[in-house]
């Protein structure tokens, strides 16, 4: 039988319409990119179709082999362990060999551009693609704080790579102050790492949700900022927007999968 790898896009899964739109889209730029190979899409949780389903999908185009992409900022619980374990066995009943799974974005290039983008929108209405914005290194943004929103795990690893990926960011975007949060499991929490901006010297308090697409999340921290921003009015809150909210700009992410889906079958082909 003659192997033909088929990709597998797995995003967490949100019940925010949106947010099902926005990785539709990656999905389908990934797709484009990716050809004449085959892809599908499935979510771990909360949206269809779901992981068996896709890989099932896979096996009926002619897939032998299938590769898992994990939309992802992190390797965490998901991707360490639901993921794997899940395509594992939908593989298993549709005949499938896996060959492996890419890794999360972690401290992609064209995720901290993409992240820095999302600031300079929110702060100074950058020029709108990120490839023609002039990178702001050593040009600190004087009394502007920058809170990035995490969603938080118990992995270690994970905590540290988004405390580094904030350090990265800063250089990039230098601000008077930078604090990091996170919705779970971690420290600060959200409402800690709001407080400290509010306690802060700050003019301007710009709030960044780390996270890949709109959801529940997203919803959730704009309302503790509005709360905020009624209650200490004295300072200028503003909260960017995701990392893959427009579809333009979702083309760095597609770019950032494909190199990382790719990475798995030539480690595969040489081992």
């Amino acid at each position: 039988m003659t192997k033909r790898v088929g990709y597998l896009l797995v995003g967490h899964g949100t019940r925010n319409i949106a947010g099902q739109q926005q990785f539709r889209e990656v999905f389908a730029q990934f797709a484009e990119r990716i050809s004449p190979e085959l892809a599908e899409l499935a979510f771990l949780e909360l949206a269809a179709p779901n992981i068996a389903t896709a890989v099932g999908q896979l096996a009926a185009q002619g897939a032998t082999h299938v590769v898992t992409v994990p939309v992802l900022l992190f390797a965490a619980g998901h991707a360490v362990r639901d993921i794997p374990i899940a395509v594992a066995q939908a593989a298993q009943q549709c005949g499938l060999k896996c060959v492996g799974q890419a890794s999360p974005f972690e401290l992609s290039p064209q995720v901290l551009e993409l992240s820095a983008f999302r600031f300079r929108q929110a702060v100074c209405q950058a020029a709108s693609t990120p490839s023609c914005i002039e990178r702001c290194e050593g040009r600190r943004c004087p009394q502007i704080g920058l809170a990035l929103i995490g969603r938080g795990s118990r992995s270690d690893e994970a905590t540290e790579r988004m405390r580094q990926f904030a350090l990265l960011r800063r250089h990039i975007t230098p601000v008077a102050q930078l604090e990091v949060g996170f919705v779970f499991a971690q420290s600060p929490t959200v409402e800690e790492c709001l407080q400290r901006m509010a306690d802060s010297d700050c003019n301007t308090v710009v709030i960044q949700p780390h996270l890949l697409f709109e959801g529940e999340l997203v919803e959730q921290l704009r309302g503790q900022v509005a709360d905020f921003a009624t209650r200490y009015s004295r300072q200028h809150w503003l909260i960017t927007e995701t990392i893959g909210t427009d579809f333009a700009h979702g083309k760095s992410l597609a770019d950032s999968l494909t190199t990382l889906a790719r990475q798995v079958v030539d480690c595969g082909e040489s081992g």
